[in-house]
Parts: C-alpha cells; structure tokens; sequence
C-alpha cells in the first residue's frame, strides 16, 4: 500500500496533469472527464486548486527550455510547456502546495494576486471555510465552504467561473468586462457586488446586492447554441437560471442565499428548522440528523452559529424542548421530549 506522501505526490502529479490538460487546446473536448474527476473526491479539487494558485505565483519564475517546445508537434506545444513550468514550480514551492489544512494563518488571509494582466488561477475553500480572496484589479471575492472558482485575466477580459458551491464577487470598476459563468449561465457585472450559487447539479442562482448585472442563460439546441436575451437585475432582486431560461426567485428564496452568508455568525428571520439544520451542515463533517417534521417544520429567528453543529443542537434542543443525543458516528440526533414543543424563538449568542 502507498503511504501517505506518497499519496500526496501522486494525487499532485495528477492534479499538475490536469491543470496542464485543461490550459491546453483538448480542454474543451475533456471537459465532462475533467468534472468527473473533481467531483470524484474532495480532495481532487483542493489539490487542482493549489497547483493552479501555485502555479499564478511562480510561473514567471520558469520556463520551458527551446528544445521541449520544438521537441512537440505545432498544436501541442502550450501543453508541453505548460506541464514542463508546471513541474518546475511544484518542485521549488511543494511546501506550499502541500501546507497542512490546519494552518490557518496562511491560508485565511486574503490571496492577492499578483498580475492583473494575462493570468490564470483557481481558488477553494474547505469544508467550514469562508475564504476571501482579493484580485490584482481590486475585485474580491468570498468563497463559501467547499466552493472552487477559477478564473482567467487577460489584458482585454476578465473572466471566471464558479466550479462549485457559491461566491460573492464585489467587482471593481476598469476597463475590462468582467463576467461570471456557472453552468450555461454568465453574468456580466458593471461595476458591483452580487451572489453566484449552484441551486442543483443544473440550476443556479444570482443575487444583487449593490450596483447592475446582467444574466443570460444558453440553450442548446442540435448544431447550435442560443443565448437567453440578458436580464438587468435591480439591486435586492434574486433569480434563478437552468434550462427553463432565467426567472425570478423571492428575495427569501432560501436561507442559504440570504446576504449574511458571509458571517459564521448568520441571521434568520422565521427559518424552518429543518432548512437551518441543512444549512449547518454544509460547514461541518459532524452532520445534525433532520429531524422529524413537526420539528423540522417548526420555525425560528435569530443569530445561530452556523459552523458549530454542536452548540446549534444545543440552542436547538432548549428553544423547542427538545432531547439531543451524539450517536457513535459523531452525527448528531434531535427528539422530541415529554413536554410541549415551543411554537418559535431565537438563540441567544
């Protein structure tokens, strides 16, 4: 059996392939294996994520000598290259590639990176983290936990695209168009703050905050595609888009896209329990098991610790009178108690 760095080596000389593969002229065609292959594993997409941010940082240190790009045939030429920097890189930064999950000082802060010309990169987030990343334009953005954008500056564009999970992208005012994709959905901003999420493997959705955005969906039909007329949102207004199209979705369409996501400490204003159980357990391993519905059903306002499975049980199981119990598994149970089930309330923080 491999040990455990040599798991890590391997796992960083397929990523480093992958991450060649897909700056290359086949991406396109391996498009669908490539997805396959992140969604494989978690890990998978960590790892892709630190060769390319790895990568954005030393690529101007290396390059390919002249007699490995001759050495390729005309079209695959960039691959070559690029594997060949690639390979150089991870050799002279795998520290930093390979920086244990714990140590959070590093990893965070916000990234900063360094060239706002022609650029390539990709950022994630772990299960639990919210990460902040600020780009060499001044643009930021917010990754939710277990989220992956990538994205690709060019002196004439600025352009990315959510892989995974959500983001907020506060965009700052240039030149350059700076847009969006997720899915067949791209939002082009104009200067602005707005949500970017996956509802389903084949919906997402968008949330304006500050400024304008416009939002197009392509559909495809045999031999072409056809892209939606593009939807000016208004500040406050969410919509949602898939193949039906873009349409509107209620301000409060779920609490998971409510506007202080970006907060542990996250506001509720008369959620469902089951939903603020569903919504906990995307920052946590340790899971809260939904409950039954005439708990699940019941509602609650006020400040939760969402990343803290066990102090929200808690909260839970005092607000509605509830029995909790931590199973062998480290999943976390709520039941009903003798007395009466509150009808609402709010946690005290």
């Amino acid at each position: 059996m491999l040990d455990e760095q040599e798991k890590r080596s391997a796992l960083r000389e397929e990523a480093a392939s992958w991450f060649a593969a897909m700056q290359g002229p086949d991406a396109q065609s391996r498009d669908q294996e490539f997805k396959a292959w992140l969604a494989a594993d978690p890990d998978h997409r960590i790892a892709y994520a630190r060769i390319a941010e790895v990568y954005s940082m030393g690529k101007s240190l290396v390059s390919p000598t002249k007699a490995e790009a001759d050495a390729a045939p005309t079209h695959r030429r960039h691959v070559v290259a690029l594997a060949a920097a690639v390979a150089v890189i991870l050799l002279s930064f795998s520290a930093i590639v390979w920086m244990p999950a714990g140590n959070e000082g590093q990893k965070n802060g916000p990234a900063i990176v360094a060239d706002a010309g022609q650029h390539t990169a990709a950022f994630a987030s772990r299960v639990g983290q919210i990460r902040k990343v600020q780009l060499a334009d001044g643009s930021k953005i917010t990754l939710d936990t277990n989220s992956i954008v990538s994205m690709r500056f060019t002196p004439s564009s600025r352009s990315l695209r959510l892989e995974q999970g959500k983001a907020r992208f506060e965009v700052a005012h240039e030149k350059r168009p700076f847009t969006v994709s997720v899915g067949d959905a791209t939002v082009t901003a104009h200067g602005t703050v707005f949500d970017v999420g996956f509802r389903s493997d084949h919906i997402y959705f968008v949330r304006l905050l500050r400024g304008s955005v416009d939002v197009a969906q392509a559909n495809h039909v045999v031999g072409h595609d056809i892209t939606s007329k593009p939807k000016l949102l208004r500040p406050g207004q969410v919509v949602e888009a898939g193949g039906f199209g873009v349409r509107d979705l209620p301000a409060s369409f779920a609490p998971a896209a409510g506007e202080s996501w970006t907060s542990k400490m996250r506001q509720f204003d008369n959620v469902r329990v089951g939903d603020l159980i569903s919504e906990a357990n995307r920052y946590s391993h340790i899971q809260i098991r939904q409950p039954v519905a005439e708990i699940a059903d019941r509602r609650a306002s006020g400040t939760f610790a969402i990343d803290e499975p066990r102090r929200l049980a808690t909260n839970l199981s005092l607000l509605f009178g509830l029995k909790i119990a931590e199973t062998p598994d480290s999943s976390i149970t709520l039941t009903p108690s003798d007395t009466n089930i509150s009808q609402s309330g709010a946690e005290t923080p």
